[in-house]
């Protein structure tokens, strides 16, 4: 049987508000449910699932750049999901990513519940839990919603309004503050300065001030020198 005693925390990503504002209080009047939060935007979302895990998403299909379906192939599993849109012909669609339900918009409140009944009794079998911090991250670069490694990167830069994400042999521009990306890094990558944060992972050696990460150098700024001793502690 499946533990009651903590709530069913729920997401909702939908590029239009009226879907949202509706789950959001469907939501909130179903007991044993929580919203732990709504996008209108995909790579908010799954930003957030990475850091903040829930059990039930509930998925519009039609938005621009990445449809519902393209969302949940990147999830690959890491939550029950639920569709909601206003086209039946994506119902096949559905079940080929393993779907809990297709909700199909406008829907009542006594249908949202037999679709959160049946997640429950999905996660009562398969509970969908992780004891492992997350291994990459998600960033959109142009047109395009790439996952990048955690261990693929040696440091991040700031960029003006971009940040240039440095790999082996590769630099990927994604327009967002270094600041908030950084909430969602673990705990090896370290800031240095005001402008770069570096995967500890990566460091070849440190010598005085300065930084070697493969074939680059940087320099640790003056507000940043307890990241030395933070860094030698990391790689003990």
């Amino acid at each position: 049987m499946m533990q009651t005693d903590n709530p069913i925390n729920c997401a909702i990503l939908d590029d239009e508000p009226l879907p949202i504002e509706l789950l959001q209080d469907y939501i909130n009047k179903t007991p044993g449910l929580q919203l732990a939060y709504a996008f209108r935007d995909q790579l908010q979302l799954l930003q957030a699932i990475e850091k903040q895990p829930v059990q039930i998403l509930f998925l519009d299909v039609q938005m621009p750049e990445l449809t519902g379906f393209q969302v949940a192939r990147l999830l690959n599993g890491k939550c029950e999901i639920i569709i909601t849109t206003a086209f039946p012909q994506y119902a096949l669609d559905g079940y080929e990513y393993d779907v809990a339900d297709y909700l199909l918009k406008p829907f009542g409140f006594e249908r949202f519940l037999v679709a959160i009944n049946k997640c429950k009794k999905r996660l009562s079998g398969h509970p969908r839990t992780s004891d492992s911090e997350p291994t990459h991250f998600f960033v959109k670069t142009g047109s395009r919603l790439m996952k990048i490694l955690h261990n693929d990167v040696f440091y991040l830069e700031a960029m003006r309004d971009y940040i240039g994400i440095h790999l082996a042999n590769e630099k990927i521009l994604t327009l967002q503050s270094l600041r908030s990306f950084e909430e969602q890094l673990p705990e090896k990558f370290i800031r240095i300065h005001r402008s770069y944060i570096i995967n500890s992972d990566k460091v070849s050696y440190i010598e005085g001030n300065n930084i070697s990460l493969g074939s680059t150098t940087l320099s640790v700024g003056e507000k940043y020198q307890q990241s030395l001793s933070k860094i030698t502690l990391l790689r003990g």
